[in-house]
């Protein structure tokens, strides 16, 4: 069996072709290595990347869970004070139709007691004037 480019009668003239193939061969390794190494580092630099994204999102993500939260009890919140504020809405409504009554009878107590004085003052004069007043 022989190898391309070696002749079988092993002259001098095949070994230095030979040994250009094979520093060829080694710079081309020292090449590739050096591509290998770029590759490992860029792969590191990535990789370091990547668990910093994957820290970032799972913040992310619980920032989202406390904007949630506070979103559900912000509106729980909001619905309480409007309940409270149409239940204020409804008392100020009643307190100002009891006003109202409450004018309208102290309205109709005042009528009546200038009622009973007028009726008493005529009467009063009208006995006075009986008596043989002026």
């Amino acid at each position: 069996m022989t190898i391309v480019g070696v002749n079988s009668g092993g002259g001098d003239a095949e070994a230095a072709p030979i040994e250009h193939r094979l520093e060829d061969v080694e710079n081309r390794l020292v090449v590739i290595q050096d591509e290998i190494f770029r590759f490992g580092t860029e792969h590191l630099s990535f990789s370091n990347e990547l668990l910093l994204l994957k820290e970032k999102q799972s913040r992310h993500e619980e920032d989202v869970k406390q904007i949630k939260q506070s979103t559900i009890e912000m509106k729980i919140q909001f619905n309480e004070i409007m309940r409270r504020w149409d239940t204020l809405d409804s008392r100020v409504f009643q307190l100002l139709q009891q006003s109202q009554t409450d004018s309208k009878s102290e309205r109709k107590v005042f009528i009546d007691l200038l009622k009973y004085v007028l009726a008493g003052t005529i009467f009063a004069i009208i006995a006075f004037l009986f008596k043989g007043g002026v």
